[in-house]
């Protein structure tokens, strides 16, 4: 991130050149940086944070930018911010200050103010670069560019690469953070557009600044309010301050009382804020942090940006030391920071979704419904690394219950890895049993061949070690893929340890034997199944404040509606690369962060599952295929609501017609639909069917659940009554 309030102070000084000058060159990126800018500039959607998901444009944009470096013959690579090991108050004060500019936000559209609203939607900052980072990480996967993952700051890894001796790259390009780790010229800005590139200088800012020390203009830079230390609250201070403060009063601030942010904090000693952060105290870690940030080296090694200087603690304000393997593994995207982090800081921070996370349908899901799927996460990981890691304790915070922490003690969980270590199933045996000429590593496949009782009972390995010759170990990236989605599928319980289904294995066996592979839903389906098992996927009134239900109809329809619609939501409406026009609906953007918040689980599990295969020496690691390996798993992609929103109008407005079963009004409304309410959507109609034959898939597994489900007889109730209107 920005140092805080600088940008604005900077602005005058920034210089512009032709991108032309940067050719041959190798630019890193912070890529985090680089997707703020598309957020809101390049790419920005005013209401994304209305819909959920991914910005309809930002593919496209990124495709484009990366055609053009590749024209001028610019070699960018990526840098991802990994753990984080500072600032958490200002991400979550921005984050639910997001959720009260999108509350008012919702007041505005409820009341018409179409305009406002969608304003408000489009300056709340809600959707934060992160969320976006494995979504970024494929198309670059896909495009061949290079990316690393920082083992933590981004920004302390290019300043590392950026001085390395044997020059790795010419150039920088991010946040100016990066002054903080003293990079001396920093890119700013690529406008594609016009091919020229912004840039600032360092020394330049310093000079402008009262030609202030390296060690001054750090201390400022830290004071302001960075990714590594909160604003210092003083600052804030409209009494004190003029708001807002920009980088020159903090210098002042600094000059005028000692020059040290020690005699700074003693002069503020009775500020409550001051006292509450323990100010001095955090100062102290942030700049122990910058001075020895952890990086990846060149020859894959860990270590402190210092070396042989660093001090024997440094784990006291990094954070605990994982094993360098691991830190590869997530350098690689094999797995995301955010279950490292869970791990080392010992806590899990939860902060309001989009549409504000009010309901206590939500506020039950994150407290205590996903908390078995977060502990076996976290323990499968804690016993593949250190013994340290598998007694700890790791705490749950709440943005709407500060004083009550949930605690997940993964000392009293038994070791999940025991129970998946048998999945070593060999390419060999796939081929044999797969029907199709070269057996792929996908969900929906993964599922399919347990389906075959000859292929499950090929998958069991001898109890007697004499009967194997040497160990076995995977060595294809199918292999490795296919197996991790087993051991996933096992730990989730669809698979029992004869590596048969269980009831809810074929609950899920059903409904995905339902899809049509070119229909491309069988994630879809997989979240569906997951929300049934939480009891989430039904029609109760969970959100009766939020506007944006159905509201034509008898109660029937309504009820009858709101299921459909939810099914609807878990599907991504096709949509041109451009913001979204058409209506929207707080209730089923509600339904949206129960899903996202459940899919994100899954992948934190499937990416565990994956990981510790390869901790645990079960597969061949001299390989050159890493990023494929887990950009290839599931759940990467958050849909939006649009396709729940677009089912729910069409259902809504047959409901005004006398016969909404009559091929005449279906065809009217899907008319309507198209031009009027999604103008923008690549294939209204086609997106309706592709939603109602996910009804169908989930249909199947309903039926085949029996009694798993409560309330199971109101799916064919309903069922029956969309039959009529499809």
């Amino acid at each position: 991130m920005t140092i805080r309030t600088f940008d604005d102070w900077a602005g005058s000084r920034l210089q512009t050149l032709p991108l032309a000058d940067l050719t041959d060159a190798f630019i890193g990126i912070e890529a985090a940086h680089y997707l703020d800018r598309l957020l809101k500039f390049h790419a920005k959607e005013p209401l994304l944070s209305a819909l959920g998901g991914f910005p309809f444009s930002m593919k496209g944009t990124i495709e484009d930018d990366l055609k053009i470096l590749q024209t001028l013959r610019i070699t960018p690579i990526f840098f991802f911010n990994g753990i984080d090991v500072g600032n958490k108050d200002l991400l979550l004060k921005d984050l639910s200050d997001a959720a009260q500019s999108n509350a008012q936000a919702w007041e505005m559209y409820d009341q018409h103010q179409a305009q406002q609203a969608v304003d408000t939607f489009g300056n709340s900052g809600s959707v934060k670069p992160e969320s976006l980072f494995t979504f970024f990480q494929r198309i670059l996967q896909e495009r061949k560019v290079n990316f690393r993952v920082a083992p933590y700051s981004a920004a302390a890894q290019l300043a590392y690469f950026e001085r390395h001796p044997d020059q790795y790259i010419d150039a920088v390009m991010g946040s100016t953070e990066l002054f903080i780790f003293e990079v001396e010229k920093v890119i700013t800005e690529f406008d594609f557009g016009r091919k020229q590139f912004t840039w600032l200088s360092r020394s330049k800012c310093q000079e402008d600044l009262g030609k202030i020390s390296n060690e001054t203009f750090v201390d400022a830079s830290l004071l302001s309010g960075s990714s590594l230390l909160p604003t210092f609250p003083p600052l804030e201070n409209e009494a004190l301050y003029r708001k807002p403060y920009n980088i020159r009063d903090v210098v002042n601030m600094l000059t005028t009382l000692g020059k040290s942010v020690a005699a700074v904090c003693t002069h503020y000693q009775d500020d409550p804020q001051v006292q509450r952060l323990a100010y001095l105290d955090r100062y102290k870690r942030g700049r122990s942090a910058v001075k020895h940030h952890v990086v990846l080296t060149a020859d894959c090694k860990v270590g402190p940006l210092d070396g042989d200087k660093a001090p024997s603690d440094v784990h006291e304000f990094i954070g605990q030391r994982l094993p360098d393997e691991l830190y590869f593994y997530l350098s690689r995207g094999i797995i995301s920071s955010r279950i490292l982090e869970w791990l080392t800081s010992g806590v899990i921070w939860e902060a309001p979704p989009l549409e504000g996370g009010e309901s206590v349908e939500y506020q039950n899901l994150i407290r205590t419904q996903l908390v078995p799927l977060r502990t076996q996460t976290l323990s499968l990981l804690a016993h593949s690394v250190h013994r340290y890691y598998q007694t700890k304790e790791v705490r749950l915070r709440f943005w709407f219950d500060r004083d009550n922490d949930g605690i997940i003690r993964l000392k009293d969980v038994t070791s999940p890895r025991d129970i998946i270590s048998g999945w070593k199933v060999k390419e060999s045996a796939m081929k044999a049993n797969s029907e199709e000429a070269q057996f792929t590593p996908t969900l929906g496949s993964a599922v399919a061949a347990l389906g075959k009782s000859a292929f499950t009972a090929s998958t069991i390995l001898s109890k007697d070690p004499s009967s194997q010759d040497q160990p076995i170990v995977l060595e294809t990236k199918d292999e490795i893929l296919s197996n991790a989605l087993w051991r996933f599928l096992h730990l989730r319980g669809y698979l029992n340890n004869e590596h048969s289904f269980t009831t809810w294995g074929k609950v899920l066996h059903a409904t995905i034997s339902a899809i049509n592979p070119s229909d491309d839903l069988v994630e879809p389906a997989f979240l569906a199944v997951e929300l049934l098992r939480l009891g989430l996927l039904n029609m109760a009134g969970m959100f009766p404040s939020y506007t944006g239900a159905p509201i034509r109809g008898s109660e029937a329809d309504k009820r009858n509606c709101l299921l459909v619609c939810r099914i609807a939501c878990l599907v991504k409406l096709r949509h041109r690369p451009i913001g979204f026009t058409g209506p929207l609906s707080r209730n089923l953007l509600a339904y949206h962060s129960l899903t996202s918040t459940v899919r994100q689980s899954l992948r934190d599990l499937v990416e565990t599952s994956l990981a510790t295969l390869l901790l645990n020496g079960d597969a061949e690691r001299d390989r050159d295929d890493w990023e494929e390996l887990g950009l290839e798993l599931p759940f990467i992609d958050d849909n939006d609501c649009a396709l729940g929103i677009a089912v729910k109008s069409y259902l809504d407005e047959l409901a005004v017609y006398d016969d909404p079963s009559s091929e005449a009004a279906k065809n009217a409304v899907k008319a309507k639909g198209t031009t009027d309410w999604i103008p923008n959507s690549v294939d209204f109609v086609g997106d309706l069917d592709r939603a109602f034959r996910l009804w169908d898939a989930i249909y199947a597994g309903v039926k085949v659940a029996g009694k798993e489900i409560q309330g199971g007889e109101v799916w064919t109730e309903v069922d029956q009554w969309l039959a009529k209107r499809r």
